[in-house]
């Protein structure tokens, strides 16, 4: 097999591991806050973490990187990494749009 298809793959790979890692932590953001609305510190923790998911994902994302450095996956930690990355511009492209008065959001 070709050197660079090969890491092209791994890093596709890592690509969608960064993408699939999102996307749970956004489901049990969103489980978690519509199973326990009884505590209203807890519902305004994880609403703001959905909000600014962009930052929040570091928790998560970041001990993935490095694990996958540490056993030596340099490629898929930088496909997780490019996933990281694109997940937090457009969390921030987006409320550049809202606090610029272009998105609206309720009307």
């Amino acid at each position: 097999m070709n050197k660079k298809l090969a890491t092209g793959i791994q890093v596709a790979l890592g690509f969608l591991l960064g993408a699939v890692l999102n996307l749970l932590g956004i489901w049990t953001g969103s489980l978690l806050t519509a199973v326990i609305p009884y505590s209203p510190r807890f519902g305004e923790v994880t609403f703001l973490g959905l909000m600014f998911i962009g930052a929040v994902q570091l928790v998560w994302q970041v001990p993935v990187i490095l694990l996958l450095r540490w056993k030596g996956h340099k490629n898929l930690a930088l496909g997780v990494i490019l996933a990281v990355s694109i997940t937090a511009l457009l969390n921030a492209t987006c409320w550049g749009f809202f606090w610029a008065g272009k998105i609206r959001i309720g009307g």
